[in-house]
């Protein structure tokens, strides 16, 4: 069985089709991504631009099409904190319904982080607890287990909202200060990320002229490899960083403050390493379709 997921994030839209096998395994069938900023300007103006709801609007009419072609029947789309945020959200939405006969749903920022922490849960390998840090163009979110449930907290905090404000660490470090009396209980969990930047970051670490999303899944960044890779980054000019290898034009002018973001997180949360996962919210996207435990 054939099934499509679509994230429509701050930053970019992401298409994944996968076939689910009978052992319950996603076998991935086509990707594609493409950067659309269509949270851009939305922290000064709380709206959707137009130019970005027209990008985003061809991108989706793109991806939609190669759905039919690959004669997927079920697929969902969904949309974050872009979306959730603005307020003319409902002209968008009735634009794509309209024009393009596709209905999205707007998931909270708490949805967003189960679906995410599910796609890690089941596309990656971890023993013992661990904490998702979904980062993304608007938001950051955090998930995790405990003995009473699951814990999600969501931050205003991401690579294109920290860009457009020149937001620098100590300021980010204030926002995390919200997570502080759950610092300690986290202290033994391994962290997970998951988003456009830490997986930027780990293909800029191995320098890959070409993405390839088996090179990303799984990958080690240690607290020094993060730090000398912002410090790197934040050296080099605009044209130097969008010939960088592993870190796509597109991204060059919010990398930085994505990379910011990340060792603020881990100093915050005192930990020496964090693991790169390619799975995240598309996997729990099309998990929630077939499980509605999600």
């Amino acid at each position: 069985m054939k099934i499509g997921a679509i994230d429509i994030g701050s930053n970019s839209c992401r298409l994944l089709i996968a076939e689910l096998g009978e052992s319950e395994n996603l076998k991935p069938l086509a990707r594609a991504m493409e950067t659309t900023r269509l949270g851009e300007g939305l922290s000064e103006t709380k709206r959707l631009s137009k130019t970005a709801m027209d990008k985003t609007a061809r991108c989706l009419a793109d991806f939609h099409n190669i759905l039919k072609q690959m004669n997927v029947k079920q697929y969902r789309l969904v949309a974050t904190s872009a979306v959730r945020e603005a307020e003319n959200k409902d002209e968008f939405l009735d634009r794509l319904k309209n024009e393009l006969h596709l209905k999205v749903d707007v998931i909270s920022g708490e949805r967003e982080a189960q679906m995410s922490y599910a796609g890690v849960k089941k596309g990656l390998c971890i023993s013992g607890p661990f904490v998702v840090v979904d980062l993304g163009g608007g938001s950051t979110e955090f998930t995790w287990e405990y003995d009473e449930g699951m814990f999600v907290y969501s931050l205003k905090l991401g690579a294109v909202r920290a860009a457009e404000s020149a937001m620098e660490s100590g300021q980010a470090e204030n926002i995390l200060r919200s997570l502080y009396e759950h610092k300690r209980k986290l202290s033994g969990y391994h962290m997970v990320f998951v988003g456009g930047t830490a997986t930027t970051l780990a293909a800029v670490k191995k320098k890959l002229k070409e993405y390839d999303y088996s090179e990303i899944h799984g990958q080690i960044l240690t607290k020094n490899e993060l730090w000398e890779l912002y410090k790197c980054l934040k050296s080099l000019s605009p044209e130097q960083k969008k010939r960088l290898p592993g870190l796509q034009p597109e991204r060059a002018d919010i990398i930085v403050s994505g990379a910011m973001i990340v060792c603020s997180v881990v100093e915050f949360f005192e930990k020496e390493l964090i693991q790169v996962s390619e799975s995240d919210i598309l996997e729990g996207i099309i998990w929630a379709s077939v499980d509605n435990r999600l």
